[in-house]
């Protein structure tokens, strides 16, 4: 009996000295959580005296990682927000600070009818322009908002594409610049939505045109996917391609060449929506976009 009463109490003050030891290690545990996050530093917890599990410890530093990953995320995030709006406000700007200014020339000038005739011709472009930049930010508003998947049908990519291409053609022609295709198949159809397939191919060949020289060469090229390339010499020597796509990149810092940012990143969401790829190369001074579409049936 005394011998019970002797192990029981050997027990006994066993466990209540590693009760003690985890009330240290939990408070040890405690302070050094209170250090690191109010220092905000890349610290780890560590443990004292080995009373605490070391799973425990090994998930709270997993949390801690996880919240700093989370911390930076956000932090990019915010930046790429507050750029944003830098860049939607310059944009909205320019062209209605041009057409203000061209309005009060006009009002507080002697002009001849001629002379205002001109630089109202001036102010519509302005407008045209605020106009065009408003409808992108509304369009691409809508497209990262939209949850149903586009209405399909049976389409002639090459038929969607040379449409494109006439469209600017004079555009091109203006600047003493050429849209050469080369594809070798007339016919070449696949499921697609024709509005986003067409702005899709507009974005690129326009994006081409104000960042592009010399000949625009847009191939078709037909493996287990259907591959568009166009490809142009860049005017532009520093293309992060990388971010080429993202909302509101451009590498006209000053955004004089009428960008907004979103055609590529408009033309990267449709392709998406439509279960396609898109990517781009910059080499030995050109440029090139790709778009991929499987080939989900062809007739």
């Amino acid at each position: 009996m005394t011998v019970l009463f002797v192990i029981t109490g050997i027990v006994f003050v066993i466990l209540l000295f590693l009760l003690i030891l985890q009330r240290f290690e939990i408070r040890y545990i405690s302070n050094q959580l209170d250090e690191i996050l109010s220092h905000e530093s890349n610290e780890i917890v560590h443990s004292k005296n080995g009373s605490i599990s070391g799973s425990f410890i090994n998930r709270i530093n997993e949390l801690l990682k996880k919240m700093r990953r989370n911390q930076i995320q956000y932090n990019k995030k915010s930046h790429e927000l507050e750029q944003m709006i830098t860049n939607i406000s310059h944009d909205l700007r320019t062209p209605l600070t041009s057409a203000m200014g061209y309005i009060n020339i006009i009002l507080n000038s002697d002009m001849t009818d001629s002379e205002k005739e001109k630089q109202l011709g001036i102010v519509e472009k302005r407008l045209m322009r605020l106009e065009e930049l408003i409808n992108s930010f509304f369009e691409f508003s809508k497209i990262i908002s939209q949850e149903r998947p586009p209405e399909l049908e049976q389409l002639n990519i090459v038929d969607s594409l040379q449409n494109s291409i006439v469209n600017y053609y004079d555009d091109y022609c203006a600047v003493n610049r050429e849209i050469r295709l080369k594809c070798d198949i007339a016919k070449l159809m696949i499921y697609s939505n024709k509005i986003m397939l067409t702005r899709i191919f507009d974005n690129l060949i326009g994006n081409a045109y104000k960042h592009g020289t010399g000949i625009l060469d847009v191939s078709v090229n037909e493996d287990e996917n259907i591959r568009i390339c166009f490809k142009n010499e860049s005017i532009d020597i520093n293309i992060d391609t990388e971010r080429i796509f993202d909302e509101f990149y451009s590498t006209d810092i000053s955004r004089t060449r009428g960008n907004t940012g979103l055609g590529l990143a408009i033309a990267k969401q449709f392709t998406r929506m439509l279960n396609g790829n898109i990517y781009a190369v910059c080499e030995n001074g050109f440029f090139s976009v790709t778009v991929e579409f499987p080939k989900h049936r062809i007739i």
